[in-house]
């Protein structure tokens, strides 16, 4: 099925690059989330690598028949304002799987945000799971993952950083995306 998937990207004018590190249990992070095709073409992908993360969604859209399909997808309900627990949660469920892919558009929506939602960098710091940088880049019809971060510590110096990877360019709509400067 991989190559199907990996075809199917290739017929639409994707290339496709990277992989995954050794190991079964990693968190991706995938910026600039500026457009509903950042799910399709980055669950494309992900079949293409041989992956079946799980996957962070809204509970607005769990309704039926969405619900279901999105479950079947990887979807993962996040309840905003009724559970602080959740990041305390997906840790545990982390510890007790023996694979556990993770990926989170840390901006949590497809609109200009200047501030990223940190759980991604929680989870990763809690569990000591690697960060890995997932690129959608529509100006070049590429996608790539394999840039790994692991978290020192120091949350603000993480984060300058992770965020200084990211370009706006890459965005299906870069009008949407707040481009942090690059760093060092």
């Amino acid at each position: 099925m991989k190559k199907f998937y990996h075809f199917l990207l290739k017929m639409l004018g994707w290339t496709i690059e990277g992989g995954c590190p050794e190991g079964n249990k990693f968190i991706i992070i995938q910026a600039p989330h500026t457009s509903l095709w950042d799910f399709v073409y980055g669950w494309l992908f992900s079949r293409a690598i041989g992956i079946k993360p799980k996957f962070l969604i809204k509970s607005k859209y769990f309704f039926w028949p969405l619900g279901p399909i999105l479950k079947m997808l990887g979807g993962v309900a996040v309840y905003p304002s009724k559970d602080t627990r959740f990041v305390k949660h997906l840790v545990q469920q982390i510890h007790s799987s023996k694979n556990f892919i993770l990926v989170i558009t840390p901006e949590g929506t497809r609109k200009k945000v200047k501030r990223w939602k940190t759980g991604f960098y929680q989870i990763s710091l809690e569990t000591g799971l690697p960060i890995l940088l997932g690129r959608i880049d529509y100006s070049n019809k590429f996608i790539h993952l394999g840039n790994v971060f692991y978290p020192t510590g120091n949350m603000e110096a993480d984060l300058r950083k992770i965020q200084g990877y990211f370009r706006a360019s890459w965005a299906k709509h870069p009008e949407r995306y707040y481009e942090w400067p690059p760093t060092d």
